[in-house]
Formats: structure tokens, C-alpha cells, sequence
């Protein structure tokens, strides 16, 4: 591994001062810590709010949470058990600030109005497109929360222009979850009824991913696909990551 390449000081200074040697061993994909960072401005967020982490994998994204903004945070993940996470959680002295939960968010029952914020890092194309879902979720946030999320996007919309052949066969038909920043904003203002909608994908996403890729020292056919998209070029990346923002009507 190459942990060198995650400290970006100038780009992220939050998520530069943790160690690249312990989030690498929570790889589960693209650096979720540069996401959140991405969307920190966003989020708004206050010491002692209460904040709900959906698809939080190992923990650094709950852990960074908790460090950076004194929140407390409900961790829930499909894929890691809770136990599992609760180690991560004790081991970074955030034990009383975060509660792991194992679950499937579709299915959970959440509190009413119960939290200010909700953020999800690389989760959302597994439940998000589903026009019933937000609905159900932004009952959990209070009024004038903020719902915050991260997915792959490509530049065109998978349903109309065909993406290339060495993404489909890597991704399969996960990928028509993929769409553009223009889809995703209309998508969750429609169906979430949120104010304040901001869906972008940064002009580097596409290369931060490539870095991460690069920094795990994978050579799997997803570096191969995001080495073939940067070569596509363009203002906007051909692929990368939106980064989606709302606000509950008060």
C-alpha cells in the first residue's frame, strides 16, 4: 500500500491529520473521509447533535463525525456487524458518542424528527434511486436538517447513453444507479421534498478516486475502468462521485 497519497493537506485538511495506515485497513471503497470532508461546509453541523450515518462500514466516517464536530452519531451498516464496528469506535476513544447499529435502513425503524443530520458515503446507489425511500427517511430528520450523500455518477446517464464496456462488465447492472449530478438533484428534491438541493461532482473526483485506487495498490478491473473514463476528458469528470445536499422544510 502507498499511504502516502491520502495526505492532501491543502485539499483536505480534516481528513489529512488521520492516519492513511488505519483507514486504509477500513477500505470498503473510495475515501469516505475526502467525501464527508467535501460535504462538511454543507452539513452545518453542531457539538452535541445527533446525526445518523447510513451504509458507515468500518467506522472512520462515524469516528470522523464525532472528532470533527462533537456530535453524537447512530453508525448503521448492512454489511459490518455492530460489534465489529464498536471495536473500531472504542479503539479511536469514541465509544460514548457512537452507537453502532447492524441493519438494513429501508427496514429500520428511525425516530421521528430525531436527528439534525443524515449523511451517507458511497451507499446511496444501493437504495437511493427508489423513489419510496426518501420519504420514509427524511421523516427522521428534524425540521431545517440537512440529509447529506455521496454516490458514483457518471457524466451521462446510464438509461440513455450506453457506459463503457469495461465499467459494465466490472459493475454490472449496479451501474444504472449511476446517474448524473442534474438526475440526483431533481430525484431528491422530488421525492424528499428538501429545500436548498445542491448536487455537484468535483472537478478532481475523478482522480481522488484514482488515487485512492492507487494508494490500496489495487489492479482490479474498477482501476482499469476509471483509468479508461479520465481518459474520456472533459470540464466535468466522466465519471466520479456527486456530492448531494438538502434541507428539511421547517
Amino acid at each position: 500500500m502507498k499511504p502516502e497519497l491520502l495526505s492532501l493537506p491543502e485539499r483536505f485538511p480534516k481528513s489529512s491529520t488521520y492516519d492513511p495506515n488505519w483507514l486504509l485497513s477500513l477500505d470498503m471503497g473510495p475515501n469516505p473521509l475526502w467525501q464527508l470532508e467535501e460535504l462538511w461546509p454543507s452539513l452545518d453541523l453542531r457539538s452535541g447533535q445527533h446525526v445518523l450515518d447510513v451504509g458507515s462500514g468500518g467506522g472512520a466516517t462515524a469516528v470522523f463525525l464525532a472528532r470533527e464536530a462533537g456530535v453524537s452519531v447512530d453508525a448503521v451498516d448492512l454489511w459490518v456487524a455492530a460489534e465489529v464496528a464498536a471495536e473500531t469506535y472504542r479503539e479511536m476513544g469514541v465509544e460514548h458518542l457512537v452507537r453502532p447499529l447492524h441493519g438494513d435502513v429501508r427496514t429500520m425503524e428511525l425516530p421521528e424528527a430525531g436527528y439534525d443530520a443524515i449523511v451517507s458515503l458511497d451507499a446511496w446507489e444501493y437504495f437511493g434511486t427508489d423513489v419510496h425511500f426518501l420519504p420514509q427517511l427524511v421523516a427522521a430528520l428534524k425540521p431545517g436538517g440537512v440529509l447529506g450523500f455521496v454516490t458514483p455518477s457518471l457524466r451521462d446517464d446510464p438509461y440513455l447513453i450506453d457506459p463503457l464496456p469495461v465499467l459494465a462488465d466490472t459493475v454490472g447492472f449496479e451501474l444504472l444507479s449511476w446517474h448524473p449530478a442534474s438526475w440526483w438533484a431533481k430525484h431528491t428534491h422530488l421525492t424528499g421534498n428538501l429545500a436548498e438541493v445542491q448536487a455537484w461532482v468535483p472537478k478532481d473526483s475523478l482522480d481522488l478516486w484514482l488515487r485512492w485506487e492507487e494508494a490500496v495498490e489495487s489492479v482490479t478491473p474498477m482501476r482499469n475502468a476509471l483509468t479508461a473514463y479520465r481518459q474520456l476528458g472533459g470540464d466535468t469528470p466522466a465519471l466520479g462521485l456527486v456530492h448531494v445536499t438538502g434541507r428539511k422544510l421547517i
